[in-house]
């Protein structure tokens, strides 16, 4: 499932807030008004992102679970980005634009102008502590090459909010992401709703608020998007998040609830491991494999011996695609720009159905019940449920 960056994906639902406020974008807008949505008269619109919450996950609460006033009715779709993953899906929220513009491309990336594969959620050579780029004078404020939508939004006299965990409040990945806005910390389900309740009381302005929760994402990779506690998180905070709405008494507020990407089960015995002893592979490469274990970049000077031996070697099991052929497919929402190329290397590994394509980078790596990264409809295809008075 190729992301839909012209119409329904996560840039186009950032851009089409950004568009119902400010009046212009910088990426082709979500058809709101086509897909029954009404925004009109609307002044707050509060945008709650789940991680990892699937579409069909959604789909089954609704059909199955008893709600007051959420149904099936009020379940639309839209695309994640690709690779589906968090600094990338989350950083297309934030900006209104897909990764190939933001250059937030994996989970991790070779940044050539560091010389070294960080880990983009933490801002840091892999395995070394968080933000620790800051001392080799990393910016989060000046990384990515566009504006925020909370820049766009002030300019345009509208607030911007972040809610999010007090553990990621000050971090780089936050900072970057709430350039232009205001970052509430809290700590848990109650204070997350005092905080926002507070922002709808006190704030007479126009304003877009993003409330991030993402212990949902945990539950997956740990036990897997089709188990007890995955379904249970989901449905209790859909539950949470209806009764609130339901509270709310002013008729230019809506709701939506969405997510930066699905998870797909991925069986250990599905998962193919290699490290620097596989010297067929790693011999070519001249840095460490980056992105995730169902998106892999490498990086190579013989990107067609690579990618020949790669689809001869684990046939069936595995896609490769070279540069030129990923950026044919459109995966990233055009071509980055010759800054950011790089960071996608020269081969791209997509594995197939439900496999994984894990590198162990020290041997202390283990198996996951739940991933992202892919393209596959499970971990691509996130909900949009739109609540309005």
């Amino acid at each position: 499932m190729l992301p839909d960056y012209q119409k329904k994906s996560i840039p186009n639902f950032s851009s089409g807030l950004v568009l119902h406020f400010c009046g212009h974008s910088l990426w082709p807008g979500f058809p709101f008004e086509e897909e029954g949505i009404d925004l009109s008269e609307i002044e707050k619109v509060v945008v709650f992102i789940i991680d990892a919450l699937r579409y069909e996950t959604v789909k089954k609460l609704l059909a199955e679970k008893k709600f007051e006033i959420l149904g099936l009715k009020d379940l639309n779709y839209m695309t994640s980005v690709f690779p589906s993953t968090t600094t990338a899906a989350l950083t297309s929220y934030f900006t209104g634009v897909p990764p190939a513009l933001h250059g937030m491309l994996g989970y991790t990336l070779y940044l050539k102008e560091y010389g070294s594969l960080i880990n983009m959620i933490e801002l840091t050579p892999i395995y070394q502590d968080r933000d620790s780029l800051a001392r080799m004078g990393f910016d989060p404020l000046k990384f990515i090459p566009v504006q925020t939508v909370f820049q766009y939004l002030h300019e345009s006299g509208v607030r911007g909010y972040m809610i999010t965990s007090k553990s990621f409040v000050n971090t780089g990945l936050s900072r970057m992401h709430s350039n232009g806005g205001s970052s509430k910390g809290v700590y848990g389900i109650g204070d997350t709703f005092e905080e926002l309740h507070t922002i709808l009381k006190s704030d007479s302005r126009e304003s877009l608020i993003f409330v991030y929760w993402g212990l949902i994402d945990t539950y997956g990779h740990r036990y897997g998007p089709d188990s007890e506690a995955y379904e249970l998180e989901a449905y209790w905070l859909l539950r949470v998040i209806e009764d609130f709405f339901r509270k709310i008494r002013n008729k230019k507020v809506a709701f939506f609830i969405v997510s930066d990407h699905g998870q797909i089960v991925t069986p250990w015995d599905r998962e193919i491991w290699w490290s620097r002893h596989d010297i067929d592979i790693y011999d070519l490469l001249y840095t460490l494999p980056a992105g995730e274990h169902r998106a892999v970049f490498l990086h190579t000077n013989n990107p067609e011996k690579l990618k020949n031996m790669l689809e001869e070697k684990y046939e069936g099991k595995l896609r490769a695609f070279l540069r030129a052929e990923a950026l044919e497919l459109n995966l990233f929402g055009g071509t980055p720009s010759s800054e950011l190329i790089s960071r996608i290397g020269e081969v791209i590994v997509i594995p197939e159905e439900d496999r994984s394509f894990c590198f162990k980078y020290t041997g202390q790596e283990h198996s996951m019940k739940g991933r992202h990264g892919g393209l596959s409809p499970d971990e691509m295809k996130v909900p949009v449920i739109f609540l309005r008075k």
